[in-house]
């Protein structure tokens, strides 16, 4: 997170020597986003097969020759094909492909079903934490030109870089010692291409997923923009409050046991979808800029607490050799949902309606709380009596 947060940091704030116009970046950040979306249906489907493990080592090493040709040169087509490999902004290219489906399914595997939303948890506020960390690092190059006088603009954006690398290549290495049960690879190769033991969990996170992707395509992605239409506000000013929705996500680390216990999943699934809705909703009705922005701390905070629920849930309810096809289905049309959602958006602020992408959005995320919520409900339900006619036999 460190690494790829810096780099959304670049993309938004290219260095200003280096020619690299921001179509250009919007360029590359759309090509690696469908390359990515593309490769990570079929890199979950080739992993499930022949080993996690290596395309998760794979996936992460990748980076490390993008950000080299990054650090190296400010020719256009060569920084096209590092961020087609490597990933740029918040698009992950084919690096991305390969680790997204595979980090899941293995997390699973050294999980059990009592422990499992608990360590999603865990990991998913070390990332916001990283993330938190990674946005701070984004000023290291204008401080290395504070500390080093006479260090070229292009200089001081090269060098935290090889930061990056070092920071990839170590991440690597904490990877090596995760093993894969080749047992559930056999399985899957006997059962042939098609995920037959998981097709209803498939079907039900796609569905949600793509909905909560939608949602935050249209109504999420583009609020700097309309933020700064309504309060006439700039990213500099918006910074500190998405910072602070990053924090705040760390405690979510306390409180997912805690729903767990009370609601469980499926209803917690649904009760922090709609009141990440409901927050968008509020935003257009804002009265202040701090109003507005209180709301989209909530909103963070509610969507991120929600993620280790239903990341748990799939794992769950998908047959174990099947894992990393089922995140990898998922998370395809997750990619091709959020890339739609912002056209759709900004074609209606060229158009000057302003709230209706909001309220759209606000609407996606609680009908993907309602589809989690029924759907995993009713796939639990059906685990609980198939286990019960198991045990009465």
């Amino acid at each position: 997170p460190v690494r790829r947060f810096y780099r959304v940091a670049v993309a938004r704030f290219p260095p200003g020597g280096s020619g690299t116009v921001p179509s250009v970046i919007g360029g590359m950040s759309a090509v690696s986003g469908a390359v990515g979306a593309v490769l990570v249906a079929i890199s979950g489907l080739f992993a499930d097969r022949w080993g996690r493990r290596h395309f998760l080592l794979a996936g992460t090493i990748v980076p490390v020759v993008s950000y080299l040709t990054f650090a190296t040169t400010t020719d256009v087509p060569w920084l096209f094909a590092a961020s087609l490999f490597g990933g740029v902004g918040v698009a992950n290219g084919v690096a991305g492909a390969l680790t997204v489906a595979t980090f899941d399914a293995l997390l699973a595997d050294h999980t059990t079903e009592t422990t499992r939303t608990r360590v999603f948890a865990a990991s998913g506020a070390l990332w916001t934490l990283a993330v938190a960390v990674g946005s701070l690092a984004a000023g290291a190059p204008e401080l290395l030109r504070s500390v080093v006088p006479g260090l070229e603009l292009l200089d001081a954006y090269r060098l935290p870089y090889y930061a990056m690398v070092v920071l990839t290549l170590g991440a690597a290495v904490a990877l090596v010692p995760i093993q894969d049960d080749p047992e559930l690879h056999a399985a899957r190769v006997a059962s042939g291409w098609w995920p037959r033991r998981s097709q209803r969990p498939i079907a039900i996170y796609s569905l949600g997923i793509g909905l909560i992707g939608f949602g935050l395509g249209v109504g999420v992605q583009l609020l700097p923009l309309c933020y700064g239409l309504r309060f006439g506000v700039t990213e500099a000013d918006l910074g500190p409050w998405y910072a602070a929705g990053q924090l705040v996500s760390f405690s979510s680390i306390v409180l997912i046991p805690i729903l767990e216990r009370r609601l469980g999943a499926p209803n917690s699934l649904l009760a922090l979808f709609v009141g990440s809705g409901l927050c968008l909703a509020g935003i257009v009705v804002a009265p202040t800029f701090a109003v507005a922005g209180i709301l989209l701390v909530v909103r963070s905070f509610l969507a991120n607490t929600a993620w280790p629920f239903h990341q748990s849930l799939l794992m769950t309810t998908t047959a174990p050799e099947e894992r990393a096809t089922a995140v990898g289905a998922g998370f395809s049309v997750w990619g091709v949902t959020s890339a739609v959602g912002p056209l759709a958006a900004g074609a209606l602020f060229a158009a000057g309606i302003f709230a209706l992408p909001l309220l759209v959005g606000s609407v996606m995320y609680v009908f993907g709380g309602l589809v989690f919520a029924f759907g995993f409900r009713d796939l639990l339900a059906r685990r609980a009596s198939a286990r019960s006619d198991v045990a009465a036999s």
